[in-house]
């Protein structure tokens, strides 16, 4: 299975371009879209997910043409937006089985044993008779999820998965997309939270105002960071300073101050050491110093 975007683009009104000249090669495994709010993510899914037509540009998903084989194309795919609606007069069950017949399980005993498991896996088996409108947020979440899951869909696309859901339920619903991502199904995850894909996605993308600014391996954004990423020993009157002039990653109180991590191509005047990066000091690195002024850099690893 593989999705192939070439030049895609998307206009909004005729003047907003949303998606510039897209190149891009999804394949199986988990796949991450990385980017600040407003950087094209949601467009770009939108329009995967055939419910958006590009501006211009050529998709081919498993080998079908997104312009003229749509409704293949939707047999293969589950989606989970970030703003997920339900129908407010079903049961959990009833919701779950509805749209397990949209994604295809017809015969109804099948459909009821699918539906059970499907929530035994997301946790809401105990609520399944509880009308969907009545869960609490993360149990909407989940819910959503497993109705993007009941078909056991070729792609999976999943718009910020883990919003609204606790710490928990996050690596939760981690390890049961590294389950299915054991297989050919490509699980495509959006977001601008860099710990949601960090230990799960094979290759990523980052987008930045419609621009494709970086594809390849989380390592391949990690090595560049190396060098620039820094612990730095702060007393609590230096710390906005050290604020307002570095892009600060995290700080954790210490035994005489603070413990800053953040990102400089060096520093000086502070007791500081060089921090191995992980994905997000890596992404802030790259958005802060390897975009250029037209907001376009592609390096590939």
């Amino acid at each position: 299975m593989e999705i192939e975007i070439r030049e895609l683009s998307k206009v909004y009104g005729g003047k907003h371009r949303a998606l510039h000249d897209i190149d891009l090669e999804i394949e199986s495994g988990i796949f991450g879209l990385l980017g600040p709010n407003g950087a094209g993510k949601t467009t770009l899914m939108r329009i995967l997910v055939t419910l958006m037509e590009p501006t211009s540009g050529e998709i081919t998903i498993g080998g079908h043409d997104l312009r003229t084989d749509r409704k293949q194309i939707r047999e293969m795919i589950g989606y989970l937006p970030q703003e997920f609606k339900n129908f407010p007069k079903l049961k959990t069950w009833e919701f779950l089985d509805y749209a397990a017949g949209l994604a295809g399980i017809r015969d109804k005993k099948k459909r009821t044993v699918a539906v059970d498991e499907m929530l035994e896996q997301v946790g809401l088996f105990d609520v399944r008779e509880r009308r969907a409108s009545k869960l609490s947020g993360g149990m909407k979440r989940r819910l959503g999820i497993a109705q993007a899951l009941i078909g056991e869909p070729g792609i999976l696309v999943v718009d910020e998965p883990t919003t609204g859901l606790d710490p928990e339920e996050r690596v939760s619903f981690r390890n049961l997309l590294s389950d299915m991502s054991e297989g050919e199904t490509i699980i495509i995850l959006s977001t601008h939270i860099v710990g949601d894909i960090s230990s799960t996605c094979r290759r990523l993308a980052l987008l930045n105002e419609g621009e494709l600014v970086y594809s390849g391996t989380p390592e391949g954004l990690v090595d560049m960071a190396r060098g620039h990423t820094w612990k730095v020993s702060a007393v609590d009157s230096e710390l906005e300073k050290l604020k307002a002039e570095y892009p600060v990653i995290s700080t954790f109180p210490a035994e005489n101050g603070w413990e800053v991590h953040l990102i400089a191509e060096d520093i000086d005047g502070f007791d500081r050491e060089e921090l191995e990066p992980g994905l997000e000091h890596a992404y802030v690195y790259f958005m802060e110093n390897r975009v250029g002024a037209d907001g376009i850099t592609l390096d590939n690893h």
